[in-house]
């Protein structure tokens, strides 16, 4: 059974690859998730900008990759290879996965056996939420695979190994560098550090009390960085007005209750039973590492999608772990304990698994290349648009101008947002063409219409098809 479970999963990782330059699926319930036409770029972008204006940082620009340098450092790694691609960073994404699997298998096999170990690597696998996502150059991927890879070198970690316990407070910062919301989850790669060695309580304290030295000084000596170096980015960044309303949690909470649905609507349930279940009865489950792991961190990730604005379906994606590993133990609980409701739940895991591989079967039986095509139709208009009076003529601007470049394989482009207000950023920067969402606000196409001559030439409706919004594409040319 272990050999045909770990061939469906390399088969399911496989997959991944299928067709890499598609779309995101339709007409599902991720649909609604508006990442996949800005924030591959947004990400993306400081790698982007090296390859394409000779400098990762645009001065005014939307620059994440300050804060957030891991994945465009990966992705320019990737470019230096391959030129910038579309390919080459979704391919990034597909390993990242490939790893995080793996780390699945390897945590799972710290604290139980190959079957059990099997099962979690395939589940994680064979995720719909994690599959669609993950092949996307989003920040997820990355970020989940540091995470695992923390809790892996946590639970590895034994008395007196304080280099394993700081190797482990270093991988996490790079993931918390990848996103900061890894900061969440930092309980989760603590608490194994000292479970594991709780017999000796104070070996148990200094091995945990290493780890978490070790991350947080590193963060705060890069904070301090950030400040010195970059400060107007730092100041828009940690002067944002607070997300959290406290004042609305329980609406909140409600919510994630039913969205966590989106993780898998079989094993997020059971995951919360499950949970529910050991704090009214199964206390044998809190001397269980694994699970008490697995529960700081669903909860604690928990935590930032119900005080922050309604997080969407992709910030769900790096909570497939725990999840899994907590609606499994669970059911191993209910078989050895409870052996009829132990088969019924076993039945619902099965179920979850066809119905995950049915919706990842529909996508790939339909890709699509909307998005992808536009972006290319886009790139050739700009850079064939002939005479112009503005010096940067193939320059493009707007919001998602950054997802545009990167779909098409690459040209010069600009978010419209940043530290710079748009009207300033028009005359720094002097661009030849604006894009501006059909569906989205109007204010940015206001500004620029105040400062400009706008001529639309080019249309790209219905390419989110749950809004039917699209891409207009204009040519600027100064007002006379």
């Amino acid at each position: 059974m272990i050999p045909a479970l770990l061939l469906v999963t390399v088969l399911f990782l496989l997959a991944r690859l299928w067709h890499i330059r598609a779309d995101f699926a339709d007409f599902n319930f991720y649909s609604q998730d508006g990442a996949r036409y800005t924030d591959e770029g947004f990400y993306t972008s400081a790698a982007l900008n090296h390859f394409i204006f000779g400098r990762a940082i645009l001065p005014g620009g939307w620059n994440p990759g300050i804060f957030m340098p891991v994945w465009p450092l990966m992705t320019g790694l990737v470019f230096a290879a391959t030129g910038v691609s579309l390919a080459g960073a979704r391919t990034l994404s597909v390993v990242c996965c490939w790893m995080s699997v793996w780390l699945v298998y390897l945590v799972s096999r710290q604290y139980r056996g190959r079957l059990f170990a099997a099962i979690a690597a395939a589940l994680a696998a064979g995720n719909a939420l994690g599959f669609l996502f993950g092949r996307l150059a989003l920040l997820e991927p990355a970020l989940t695979m540091y995470l695992l890879l923390a809790v892996y070198l946590a639970g590895r970690a034994r008395r007196g190994n304080y280099w394993l316990a700081a190797l482990a407070g270093v991988v996490f910062a790079v993931a918390a560098l990848t996103k900061t919301t890894a900061m969440f989850v930092l309980p989760a790669i603590l608490y194994p550090l000292w479970a594991n060695n709780r017999e000796d309580r104070a070996a148990a304290w200094k091995l945990t009390a290493t780890a978490a030295g070790t991350a947080l000084l590193l963060l705060q000596a890069i904070k301090i960085f950030w400040f010195a170096r970059f400060p107007a980015d730092a100041a828009i960044l940690f002067g944002m007005s607070p997300l959290w309303q406290i004042e609305q949690s329980p609406v909140k909470l409600a919510r994630f209750l039913y969205r966590g649905t989106w993780i898998d609507p079989i094993l997020f349930p059971l995951a919360l039973i499950g949970f529910g279940t050991a704090l009214v009865r199964l206390r044998v489950l809190w001397r269980d590492t694994l699970f008490v792991a697995a529960f700081l961190w669903e909860t604690g990730y928990a935590a930032f999608i119900v005080y922050h604005v309604d997080g969407p379906p992709r910030y769900f994606a790096a909570m497939v772990a725990p999840t899994v590993w907590l609606a499994m133990l669970f059911a191993e609980w209910a078989l050895r304990e409870k052996p009829r409701l132990g088969a019924v739940l076993a039945v619902l895991i099965a179920v979850s698994a066809a119905w995950n591989a049915g919706m990842i079967a529909d996508y790939l039986a339909h890709p699509h290349f909307r998005m992808r095509n536009a972006s290319l139709a886009i790139k050739q208009t700009v850079l064939q648009g002939g005479p112009m009076v503005q010096p940067n003529k193939s320059l493009l601007i707007g919001r998602g101008a950054d997802e545009v470049s990167l779909e098409s394989d690459g040209f010069p482009a600009m978010d419209s947002d940043g530290t710079m207000p748009l009207a300033r950023k028009l005359d720094a920067y002097r661009p030849g063409w604006f894009m501006d969402w059909s569906d989205g606000p109007g204010l940015r196409t206001a500004t620029v219409g105040e400062a400009r001559t706008m001529t639309q030439v080019a249309d790209f409706p219905g390419l989110n098809p749950y809004t039917g919004g699209g891409i207009r594409l204009y040519r600027l040319t100064p007002k006379t």
